[in-house]
């Protein structure tokens, strides 16, 4: 569903109207709402809030793959890098929805719940919200809605690394080819504004394993 914000007054839900294009017959599109409920968008402009208004909003597949590196040698030290990302996918925060819903059956509440109406009932991005009193009428936590979708672009330092390798006139004498001291990181850095689980997974519910961020340090030894 694609919303249009929150009702913030009675006097809003009053004036979002349906006016019939034959008739001229004008009605409540949402006559049951709630000061502090979603606006759910009549994108067929039928007159009814149904699933007939669905519409595609985003897929998790990226539009656009990308990376980047480099690498520098100077004196026996080399240092590189290499970033990858992606742009242009959408995650569906179901964690969220389903954490926002006031009920016990999903432990914690998250802590979005202080952006809610309840909270902050002229500035909020989330409805109120209905299920701690049972009164979730509207399917503000419920139902599939924009308010719950979200960018999925990240930009990740997936490896990068600095090493030395030892002078040839000292590997001449503990009798080696050669020897390079080493620390490599992997993982060390996303940006992105999704925040709740690993963003590069691409699901709904952030229900596989992440990936890890790792720091390794070695030597490697040619005879």
């Amino acid at each position: 569903y694609r919303t249009a914000g929150i009702f913030r007054s009675q006097d809003e839900i009053n004036k979002y109207i349906y006016k019939n294009p034959e008739t001229g017959e004008a009605k409540l599109l949402m006559p049951d709402a709630k000061v502090g409920d979603l606006i759910f968008i009549d994108t067929n402009n039928d007159g009814v809030i149904n699933d007939d208004d669905k519409t595609f909003a985003g897929s998790y597949t990226p539009k656009n793959t990308f990376s980047f590196g480099g690498s520098l040698n100077w004196k026996g030290f080399d240092f590189s890098f290499f970033f990858q990302g992606v742009t242009g996918n959408k995650v569906y925060n179901g964690l969220k929805q389903m954490a926002m819903n006031g009920r016990n059956d999903y432990g914690n509440l998250i802590s979005d719940v202080f952006n809610s109406w309840d909270f902050d009932p002229q500035g909020s991005k989330y409805p109120r919200l209905g299920l701690v009193t049972g009164s979730d009428t509207n399917g503000n936590y419920s139902k599939f809605s924009d308010i719950f979708l979200e960018d999925g672009d990240y930009l990740r330092l997936k490896n990068i690394e600095l090493s030395y390798r030892l002078p040839d006139h000292w590997m001449k004498r503990i009798h080696l080819d050669n020897a390079r001291i080493f620390i490599q990181g992997v993982n060390l850095l996303t940006f992105s504004s999704f925040k709740i689980w690993d963003v590069e997974l691409g699901d709904g519910r952030g229900a596989r394993y992440p990936n890890i961020a790792s720091v390794s340090l070695g030597v490697n030894f040619n005879f």
